[in-house]
């Protein structure tokens, strides 16, 4: 698996400049978590978070998941 094919960096970047405002939505969850505010938060709103987390990775390591 070390010689696997990785994306392209220009790939990687546009993924990671799409991933920036569900990291920002995340980082906004995770402060409603803080305040005590859970009961606000959507499912929606944790899936995107999540996916962007993802794509995040995606884009730092490169690595094709499908």
């Amino acid at each position: 698996m070390k010689n696997a094919p990785k994306l392209s960096l220009k790939i990687r970047v546009l993924i990671g400049i799409l991933a920036v405002p569900s990291l920002l939505l995340a980082a906004m969850l995770i402060s409603m978590l803080i305040d005590q505010t859970p009961g606000e938060i959507n499912y929606f709103e944790v899936v995107y978070a999540l996916v962007g987390v993802f794509a995040m990775y995606v884009a730092l390591t490169g690595k094709k998941f499908f």
